[in-house]
């Protein structure tokens, strides 16, 4: 299993996929695998692991062959979460513009907003923002997006929370 992760890593974090893209999934198993999501890695799929990576154009080419958006991993999170939590720009508006789920809460009921505002991601909070993610969310102990900002002090963040009309 180690061998088909560091594979699955390697083609990860290739330097030009669009040009893997052509012959991505022609007859190689791990591939037609990647293809149908049947690779699972702690419950992850490998868009999960595309995401945690910050690789954008496989994240892009997993959709394109039909990698399933909205899959949580075992602890409830979502490529979007991870991305959002990571402050991957990039991963988080190709999600959003395929129509991923802003507000999948993972086991904890944290969204995609709460790991952006806790971890002090501006630019990520300006766009789940935009794109209508749920300010009045709450955890499983009642914080909000903003409460996580406060908490770890992230005043940018919070600055931003508050501009767009975030109270509590």
């Amino acid at each position: 299993m180690r061998a088909v992760a560091a594979v699955l890593a390697a083609m990860l974090t290739v330097a030009a996929p669009a040009a893997a893209d052509i012959e991505l999934f022609g007859g190689n198993p791990l591939l037609d695998a990647i293809k149908g999501n049947d690779l699972h890695f702690d419950g992850r799929r490998p868009l999960i692991h595309a995401a945690l990576v910050g690789n954008a154009d496989a994240v892009e080419i997993l959709l394109r062959h039909g990698a399933n958006l909205d899959h949580r991993d075992k602890l409830g999170n979502s490529a979007l979460f991870y991305a959002a939590g990571a402050a991957y720009f990039d991963v988080v508006a190709v999600l959003l513009d395929a129509g991923a789920k802003k507000d999948l809460e993972n086991r904890q009921g944290l969204t995609p907003l709460m790991a952006a505002a806790g971890h002090g991601h501006l630019e990520v909070v300006q766009t789940l923002l935009a794109g209508g993610a749920d300010v009045t969310r709450r955890d499983y102990t009642g914080r909000t997006a903003l409460m996580w900002a406060e908490w770890n002090r992230k005043t940018a963040v919070v600055a931003a929370l508050r501009a767009a009309g975030v109270r509590e």
